[in-house]
């Protein structure tokens, strides 16, 4: 049985529709563009970033679709100020836009309503220049934190979208991306999502740039999104490391991103949290297997939730 056409169905229910939820999300990410100019002490320029940018995001369960936007201060240099004091003027600009903003540590976040309920939101995260370079630092740090829980984080995500973006070309790329879609459905249909308890979409993004490999067939060249899956999911499960806890065996992944910060996108899970990533990635595994064995979508349905179509 080949899957491909049943993939191709499910790729074309989970992605964003560009000119449904990507164009309501570019009208309030320009709206807060508009805002900011009027009110902002300085100059800056906007850019996309997240799976927006990458071109590799997916409608949410709750429908609360998001845009990530970098803020960029064209003539701020963080030698000269608190990163706090940055993140204050873009929180003062935007307080008054909409009914709930929240100052987070990463970003400032600006969420559109509907019914008492988050319909859109907006991250946005804040930068300022290196003297002498091209390089960006992120202001880093919670409202009411400490001086020493502030920073200005070191960060080159523009270089990462645009590795991601030149990882692969062609159909080979487009592949990528929808297997990278696959994965991001699967975590949201089997964890939760508040926390650090589901793995980042970012984490799974440079889990897909880092082991990632074309599954295309060299008789015919067609494509096989399930064995592609298969392949991934099996590469990430063998990068875990096990050692010996007081709990038992455990499992961890160590996976820094290849730009700075060049942190480990793992690294806010609990071992416990973690552990079940590992469990859920085997039986993920086990799952395409069967479906492969079987020529059955039921195992594809549990792996993936209700989007994907029955046969």
């Amino acid at each position: 049985m080949s899957f491909q056409p049943i993939f191709s169905r499910f790729h074309e229910a989970i992605k964003l529709n560009d000119k449904t939820h990507n164009a309501g999300l570019r009208e309030k990410r320009d709206r807060i563009h508009n805002r900011l100019r009027e009110k902002l002490p300085y100059t800056f320029t906007f850019f996309n970033q997240g799976s927006y940018a990458m071109g590799t995001g997916i409608r949410p369960l709750n429908d609360d679709y998001d845009i990530d936007v970098g803020i960029v201060f064209n003539d701020v240099y963080f030698h000269d100020f608190d990163p706090n004091a940055v993140k204050k003027w873009v929180y003062d600009a935007v307080s008054e836009h909409t009914a709930r903003v929240e100052w987070r540590r990463p970003c400032i976040t600006v969420y559109y309503q509907q019914h008492g309920e988050a319909v859109y939101h907006v991250d946005l995260a804040i930068f300022a220049r290196e003297r002498n370079s091209n390089g960006l630092r992120l202001a880093i740090g919670k409202q009411h934190s400490a001086n020493d829980q502030r920073e200005w984080q070191p960060d080159d995500r523009k270089g990462f979208i645009e590795a991601v973006k030149k990882r692969f070309s062609g159909d080979d790329d487009q592949q990528f991306r929808r297997v990278i879609r696959y994965l991001k459905r699967w975590k949201d249909v089997h964890f939760r999502n508040q926390g650090n308890a589901a793995p980042s979409g970012l984490g799974l993004t440079v889990a897909a740039y880092t082991w990632f490999q074309v599954n295309r067939s060299f008789l015919n060249g067609l494509y096989d999104d399930l064995g592609a899956t298969r392949g991934l999911v099996r590469s990430i499960r063998n990068a875990f490391t096990c050692r010996w806890t007081l709990s038992g065996n455990m499992h961890r992944l160590m996976l820094p991103i290849p730009f700075a910060p060049r942190d480990d996108v793992f690294s806010r899970m609990s071992d416990q949290q973690m552990q079940e990533f590992y469990q859920r990635l085997q039986l993920l595994e086990d799952w395409l297997d069967e479906a492969q064995q079987s020529s059955s979508t039921a195992p594809l349905q549990r792996a993936f939730g209700s989007d994907f179509p029955a046969q």
